[in-house]
C-alpha cells in the first residue's frame, strides 16, 4: 500500500514539475521570439496582437484533440530548430507588405501559435487541469521578467540558442522517451528504437544544413560583426551589430551603387536601433562643408558630414536664447544631453566651448557614436549610461543635499524619441519638476517630439511642459515649407524650448559663428522665424478648456501617452519603411 501511494506521489509530482517545465519554456520561446522580430517590425506592432495570439492558441489546445505526447514533442522540436529561420524569412516578406498590423500578425499566426498550440497539447496530455490553472497563469506573465533579464544581460545570440536550446530539448526528450518504452516493452525491438532515436537526430541535422546555406542563413544568424558586412544584393554595408540594453543597434551605410545605377538613397552612414533611425551623416561625395572648411571625421579619419535629420541642428537653437541674462552675454557653461542619438548637439557644444554631460541608457549608442559618428570625448564624469529618470532624481537629491560637485545646467537638450514614440515615465510632470530642480533658474530645456500636431500625444507633452516651466516656444524641422494641412496629417519633428524664467523667451538671429561650417545648420538656424508653431495648432484647439487642460497633464500615476502613441507608432512603421528600402531593416 506504501510503494503504490508513493508511486502516486512521485506520478503527480512528476507530472507537475513537467507541466511547470512546459510552461517556462513556453515563456522563454515567446521572449526570444518577440525580441527576434521586433527589430523588423518595432515593439508597438509586434505586441498589437501578440497576447491575443497566445491565448487563441492555447484555448484551440483545449478544445481539440490531442496527439500522442511522442508526437508532439517531436513536432515540437521541429519547429523550435526551425525558429531561428522561419521568425527571420517569414517577418520579412510579411513586412514588405507595408502593413504594421496585418504583417506582424502573419508571422505570429504562423510561428508563434503553432508552438504554443503544440506546447498546450503537450501539457494537457499529462495532466489537463492541472495545465490549464498554471499555463493559463504563467502563458504570458513570465515574459516581461524574462524581457528584463534579456535586456539587463544583453543576451545576443540569446534569441537563437533559445530556440535551438529547447528544440534539442525537445527532441533528446523525445529519443529518451522512444528508448525507455522499448527497454520496458514485453516486445523489445530493436529495429524500432534506432528509428525513433534516428527521428530526433534527422532535424538536428537538417536544421545544421539550413544554417551552412547562404542563401537561407540571414544576417540575425551571426552573432557578431567583426568586420563589415556587405549585402550581396544591395550596396548596403553593416559595420557594426550589438545587441544591447534596448535592442539591436546597428550602425550601416548605403553606398551609391558601384554600377552607377539610381536609387533613391545613398551615402549615408545611419545609427539604427530595433526598427528605428536614431540619426545618421552624410558619407562619401554627399560631405560638404561652408568655405571648405576640414570636415568632421571619425575614428578611423572617414569624413563625416551634415546629420541627415535637421531635427538635431534646430535642438543647438537653445543656444540663440537672448531673454535671458546668460543669453543676452553670450555665456553658457553647462550643457546636458539627454538620449545621445549620434551626437550631433553633443558635439556642437563642445565645438562651441560649452562643457557638456551625456545620459544615454544604451552603452552601444554612447560607442557607435563614439567610433562611427565623430562625438569628441565629453571627459572624465561627463557621461552616464543609465535611464534619464533615475539619474536627474539622484542629481536633484545632490543639490537639495548642497552636495559640492552638484552643477545646475544652463542648456538642456531632452531627445528620447525612438520606434515611433517617447517613454512615459520621461515625459510626466514629476520628471519635469526633478529636472528643473538642477536647471538654471533662467536656464533654457529644447525636447524632441515627433508626431502629428492635432494628437492627444502632442497636446499632452505641450500642457505638461507648460504645467512645469510656465512657457515653451514650439517649432518644426522641415527643410521645405509646410502647409497648415500636413502640420495634421504628417508625422512632424517638433523641439520645444521651455524655460522656468519669469522673462518671455526670445532668440537672436544667428551668425556665421553658429553654423560651425555647416550648410544644414545655416539653414534650419537662420530660418528660425519661419518654423514657429503656434500652440493653438497643437491638439484641437477648439475645445480646450481648464477641465479638459488638466485631463491632459501627465504624470506618475495619471499617463496614458503610451496608449495615446500607438497610433503614432504604425504610421512611424511605415514612415520608417518608405524612407529606407526594406533591405536596410532586413540586415542586421
Amino acid at each position: 500500500m506504501s510503494t503504490n501511494s508513493e508511486s502516486a506521489t512521485w506520478t503527480s509530482a512528476r507530472s507537475s514539475l513537467s507541466i511547470l517545465a512546459v510552461s517556462v519554456a513556453l515563456s522563454l520561446f515567446t521572449t526570444a521570439y518577440e525580441n527576434s522580430v521586433i527589430p523588423l517590425f518595432a515593439s508597438v506592432p509586434t505586441l498589437k496582437h501578440l497576447g491575443h495570439v497566445v491565448h487563441t492558441s492555447t484555448a484551440l489546445a483545449v478544445v481539440t484533440p490531442n496527439l500522442l505526447s511522442s508526437k508532439i514533442l517531436l513536432i515540437l522540436g521541429c519547429l523550435l530548430l526551425l525558429a531561428p529561420h522561419t521568425s527571420y524569412w517569414i517577418s520579412v516578406y510579411a513586412a514588405r507588405f507595408q502593413d504594421p498590423i496585418y504583417s506582424p500578425l502573419v508571422t505570429h499566426a504562423l510561428v508563434l501559435a503553432p508552438v504554443v498550440y503544440f506546447s498546450m497539447s503537450l501539457a494537457m496530455s499529462v495532466d489537463p487541469t492541472l495545465a490549464l490553472i498554471v499555463l493559463a497563469a504563467n502563458a504570458l506573465q513570465l515574459r516581461p521578467l524574462l524581457m528584463l533579464v534579456f535586456s539587463a544581460l544583453s543576451l545576443d545570440a540569446s534569441n537563437n540558442v533559445v530556440f535551438t536550446a529547447l528544440g534539442c530539448v525537445c527532441l533528446a526528450v523525445y529519443g529518451g522517451n522512444k528508448v525507455d518504452a522499448g527497454r520496458h516493452s514485453a516486445h523489445l525491438n530493436a529495429r524500432n528504437t534506432r528509428s525513433a532515436v534516428a527521428l530526433s537526430v534527422i532535424p538536428l541535422v537538417f536544421t545544421a544544413l539550413l544554417s551552412l546555406n547562404p542563401a537561407l542563413r540571414s544576417p540575425t544568424l551571426v552573432d557578431s560583426i567583426v568586420t563589415p558586412y556587405n549585402s550581396p544584393t544591395y550596396p548596403l554595408r553593416i559595420l557594426n551589430s550589438t545587441q544591447s540594453k534596448t535592442g539591436v543597434v546597428v550602425v550601416g551605410e548605403i553606398l551609391p551603387p558601384a554600377d552607377g545605377s539610381l536609387i533613391p538613397l545613398h551615402s549615408i552612414r545611419y545609427l539604427r536601433v530595433s526598427h528605428s533611425l536614431l540619426g545618421g551623416v552624410w558619407i562619401g561625395d554627399r560631405v560638404a562643408t561652408l568655405d571648405s572648411f576640414p570636415p568632421l571625421t571619425d575614428q578611423d579619419s572617414t569624413p563625416l558630414g551634415d546629420s541627415i535629420y535637421s531635427a538635431f541642428v534646430l535642438q543647438e537653437a537653445v543656444r540663440l536664447v537672448n531673454s535671458t541674462p546668460q543669453g543676452r552675454k553670450g555665456e553658457c557653461d553647462h550643457a546636458l544631453i539627454i538620449g545621445l542619438g549620434t551626437g550631433i548637439s553633443a558635439n556642437a557644444f563642445a565645438q562651441h566651448g560649452i562643457a557638456t554631460t551625456i545620459v544615454e541608457i544604451d552603452p552601444a549608442v554612447y560607442d557607435a557614436a563614439r567610433r562611427y559618428f565623430g562625438l569628441s570625448d565629453p571627459g572624465i564624469n561627463n557621461v552616464f549610461l543609465q535611464d534619464a529618470r533615475r539619474w536627474v532624481r539622484s542629481r536633484r537629491a545632490m543639490m537639495e543635499a548642497e552636495d559640492s560637485s552638484a552643477i545646475k545646467y544652463d542648456v538642456v537638450v531632452h531627445d528620447c524619441f525612438s520606434g515611433g514614440g517617447v517613454p512615459e515615465h520621461l515625459f510626466s510632470i514629476e520628471f519635469w519638476n526633478d529636472l528643473k530642480a538642477i536647471v538654471s533658474p533662467e536656464g533654457v530645456v529644447a525636447v524632441n517630439f515627433a508626431g502629428k500636431l492635432a494628437s492627444e500625444s502632442s497636446r499632452a507633452i505641450l500642457v505638461t511642459l507648460l504645467r512645469a516651466f510656465g512657457q515653451c516656444r514650439a517649432f518644426h524641422d522641415r527643410v521645405e515649407p509646410i502647409s497648415q494641412e500636413q502640420f495634421h496629417t504628417h508625422f512632424v519633428n517638433i523641439v520645444f524650448f521651455c524655460s522656468p524664467s519669469p522673462t518671455p523667451l526670445t532668440f537672436r538671429p544667428a551668425v556665421e559663428e553658429d553654423y560651425l561650417h555647416s550648410y544644414l545648420r545655416r539653414h534650419i538656424l537662420s530660418s528660425l522665424d519661419k518654423r514657429e508653431i503656434d500652440h493653438a495648432q497643437i491638439g484641437d484647439s477648439s475645445i480646450w478648456s481648464a477641465t479638459t487642460e488638466e485631463e491632459f497633464v501627465l504624470t506618475d500615476a495619471h499617463n496614458s501617452l503610451n496608449t495615446w502613441q500607438e497610433e503614432e507608432a504604425f504610421e512611424h512603421w511605415k514612415l520608417m519603411r518608405e524612407m529606407v528600402p526594406d533591405v536596410v531593416w532586413e540586415t542586421y
